[in-house]
């Protein structure tokens, strides 16, 4: 955690009301246990890379990430790749300044190279979109310049037919936040700016995208003050699909949604059981939500932050960032028609990791993630879970 409440505190002020607080061989540690989880790296911090908030993102069977501290230097953050054997190597190590630091997003790729951003670093510090080749070749395609064009980007690239897109939590024309898009030359354009009112405030998450249409969720803003999951064209109509009442309902959706069908689910930080730990919930593309779990702290977990979900065998999984029987964290699974939640695996708070702040993702029946702390180093980990 660390940093990252001071940084998100500072990034939103009265917003933050959430109580929070090189080559390694696979070692004896990375066989499953009874329960199916297996680790599979330990950073080190340092030169290595450490507290990795990202999801994973394969290509061509090898996994990609990103480190927010650790790469050397001030620890600027780093780009890894992983085999799901163990075999970790440091990409790239950001040097700040120009050049980007600090990456939250997941990597995607497109055309064999990957694509990234950082929350800080670049010409005016708002953060970068960034690409890095597999073989480590790293070139800033845009430097955010805070005030109108954007600030901050937080969240992961969406690639719709060779032009990406993205949001920034903060910046745009009042300040709340952007959608743009970006070329792969490095062309930006702002396609909608958060008024901070109903339609909306801080996009911390990602887009999908939806028969030609781009749906993610904010922070705050709705009718309520506690978020909304919303819609954008590509030529910039807004519009909010639904806004979260707090309570029971759900408040404070980080994480990126996930379509299946015609279905949206999606998470949010708190709300549900008082004093609010956190919901999984659906919603359709015409607005209708629906609660499907709520999460109760302990043993089930608690606080999904910016875990999205993902669908597999014919079920719902993510990871919640705290709760579980020894409070830091779980692996879990969903019905996609609520009222099921399955807890798969309890994160120990000691080699095996510790807050697992990102979503998984599938790859050959097996998923992979990461925990922003605990491990060998208290670095952080990549985990793998057999289903």
């Amino acid at each position: 955690m660390r940093l990252f409440v001071a940084i998100i505190c500072s990034a939103f002020l009265a917003g933050c009301a959430r109580g929070m607080s090189s080559f390694s061989p696979l070692l004896p540690s990375a066989l499953p246990d009874a329960n199916g989880y297996a680790l599979l790296y330990s950073f080190k911090s340092g030169e290595d890379g450490g507290f990795p908030y990202a999801s994973l993102t394969q290509l061509d069977g090898t996994l990609y990430g990103t480190t927010y501290g650790g790469g050397g230097g001030d620890e600027w953050g780093t780009v890894f790749k992983i085999s799901t054997t163990g075999e970790e190597h440091v990409l790239y190590r950001f040097k700040a300044g120009d050049d980007g630091a600090h990456p939250y997003a997941r990597l995607i790729a497109v055309d064999g190279k990957l694509y990234g951003t950082t929350y800080q670093g670049g010409t005016d510090g708002a953060g970068t979109v960034f690409s890095v080749s597999t073989s480590g070749v790293e070139h800033v395609l845009y430097s955010f310049k805070g005030g109108n064009d954007g600030q901050y980007p937080y969240a992961q690239l969406l690639n719709v037919n060779g032009t990406l897109y993205g949001t920034t939590e903060q910046g745009g024309a009042p300040g709340w936040g952007v959608v743009f898009k970006i070329s792969t030359t490095g062309e930006e354009h702002v396609l909608y700016s958060f008024k901070a009112g109903k339609d909306g405030a801080h996009p911390y998450a990602g887009l999908i995208a939806v028969d030609g249409v781009l749906y993610g969720t904010t922070y705050q803003g709705g009718t309520s003050g506690s978020g909304t999951v919303f819609r954008v064209s590509t030529a910039g109509a807004e519009h909010v699909v639904y806004s979260f009442k707090g309570g029971s309902d759900g408040q404070y959706p980080y994480a990126q949604l996930l379509r299946v069908n015609r279905v949206l689910y999606g998470t949010t930080y708190q709300g549900g059981v008082s004093p609010g730990w956190g919901v999984i919930f659906k919603v359709s593309t015409l607005g209708k939500e629906e609660v499907l779990y709520r999460f109760k702290a302990d043993k089930d977990g608690a606080h999904p932050f910016f875990a999205g979900l993902i669908a597999q065998n014919g079920l719902l999984y993510g990871t919640t960032y705290q709760g579980g029987s020894n409070g830091g964290g779980t692996v879990f699974s969903e019905s996609p028609s609520g009222g099921d939640d399955h807890v798969l695996y309890s994160f120990k708070s000691g080699s095996d990791g510790e807050y697992p702040y990102a979503g998984l993702i599938a790859l050959d029946g097996v998923v992979y993630g990461t925990t922003e702390e605990g491990g060998a180093s208290s670095a952080g980990t990549v985990f793998k879970f057999s289903l």
